[in-house]
């Protein structure tokens, strides 16, 4: 499976301590609870470990109701997907409990699956308490999947059951630590983990075999504000702790999942910020730069590589209006390119049919006031998925579907 993805997406997860508003804001002191031997004790002692938990009681046969809040989706394909969200959820309200749906048919029909019993993560509320909450879904094939956002949960059998996990090492849970993006392909699952955020610690890079809670950290890498990309075993991890001072990056590189490579990578000017990084294939890669200029305006440069990011070419900018929320591209193809921006108004998807030369504007519907796009990826050559806002934000809180490469886009009804 193809995974493209970029750190702006992650307000799905959490809320506001990197540069584009995301992944935790730190809130006053406060620690999650738990008893000795709970899940996430581990973790106080850096020690990695599993505990099963109880899942939220539903009637699994009862159909998904139509006002089903969307927060995070995966997709294996075309037809076959799950998504993360809540019911009766708002803004206020943060006790929004977490609900797992799923679909074998494109988004045509949906039923419930089991889901660890946790809320979704409150975005404006504080971090420190919120440790157990998730916000994001990922799926590796219809058994293996995970829920995360900061808390890690992991199902081998298609959701009947469900653990949490503890990663251990230097993860603090009571100081906000914990996931904020993930990935899975061929036969590997990777974690974006930020032990502390609450005292600025970089985040780490972790990964285990799919159908196990092996969990381990990649080596010693370390990224401020990281950006996760995956295509078949190749996986990318990039660092923008140089962002905004014209100081020299460096993207971290694997054709494998085991053996990497730290490459140089410098965005194309003074100030820009390494902002989203979209596979097409092993080698075939590209990397978005962006410089926000205030008011939702933000310069964007393009680059891509050829040879799975050894070396890089400049390609060129995208168009200036609106903050970057996304960045995708067709499985196997880096000539269909798709950038979705939020602005004060209307969202954008800006999408360019000739590997970025130039540039058509798409507008999402139903959005408007700076609504949160999160989620955007295409399972196939033609098909795509997107979420709008999320069940804490107001009014607006869904999946959209594009059957043809992104020129068009429909809301899926549960």
């Amino acid at each position: 499976m193809h995974a493209h993805v970029i750190r702006a997406c992650a307000a799905a997860v959490a809320g506001a301590l990197i540069s584009f508003g995301l992944a935790g804001a730190a809130g006053a002191a406060g620690a999650a609870q738990r008893g000795p031997g709970a899940p996430g004790a581990a973790g106080a002692s850096g020690q990695a470990g599993a505990v099963s938990v109880p899942t939220a009681g539903l009637n699994q046969a009862a159909g998904v109701p139509a006002g089903f809040q969307p927060v995070s989706a995966s997709f294996l394909s075309a037809s076959s997907g799950f998504v993360l969200g809540g019911v009766g959820c708002a803004y206020g309200h943060p006790a929004c409990q977490a609900r797992l749906t799923a679909t074998t048919n494109g988004g045509a029909q949906w039923h419930f699956l089991s889901a660890p019993d946790v809320p979704l993560f409150y975005g404006a509320g504080n971090l420190l308490t919120q440790a157990s909450r998730v916000g994001g879904v990922v799926f590796a094939n219809r058994l293996d999947g995970w829920l995360y956002g900061p808390g890690l949960y992991a199902t081998h059998d298609g959701g009947a059951r469900w653990q949490r996990i503890s990663l251990g090492g230097n993860i603090v849970p009571s100081q906000g630590g914990g996931v904020t993006w993930m990935a899975a392909s061929a036969g590997t699952a990777w974690a974006v983990v930020n032990p502390d955020p609450f005292h600025g610690s970089a985040d780490e890079l972790y990964r285990s075999p799919v159908g196990t809670n092996a969990w381990a950290r990649v080596g010693a890498m370390t990224a401020a504000n990281a950006l996760l990309a995956v295509s078949g075993r190749a996986a990318w991890f990039a660092s923008s702790a140089g962002a905004g001072s014209g100081s020299s990056e460096y993207l971290w590189a694997t054709a494998d999942g085991v053996h990497w490579n730290k490459y140089p990578f410098r965005c194309p000017g003074a100030y820009y910020q390494q902002s989203g990084i979209a596979a097409a294939s092993p080698s075939h890669v590209l990397f978005l730069c962006a410089f926000p200029q205030g008011m939702y305006k933000t310069e964007k440069e393009l680059l891509g590589s050829v040879n799975g990011g050894r070396t890089e070419h400049l390609i060129g900018p995208a168009p200036l209006t609106g903050n970057v929320a996304g960045f995708a591209v067709l499985p196997h193809s880096t000539t269909m390119i798709t950038i979705a921006v939020i602005t004060p108004g209307q969202d954008y998807l800006y999408r360019s049919s000739n590997g970025g030369k130039t540039w058509t504007q798409v507008t999402v519907p139903d959005t408007g006031g700076g609504t949160d796009l999160g989620s955007l990826s295409y399972a196939s050559p033609t098909v795509g998925w997107m979420v709008l806002g999320g069940p804490f934000e107001g009014p607006v809180s869904l999946l959209m579907r594009t059957a043809d490469a992104g020129a068009t886009w429909h809301q899926v009804r549960f």
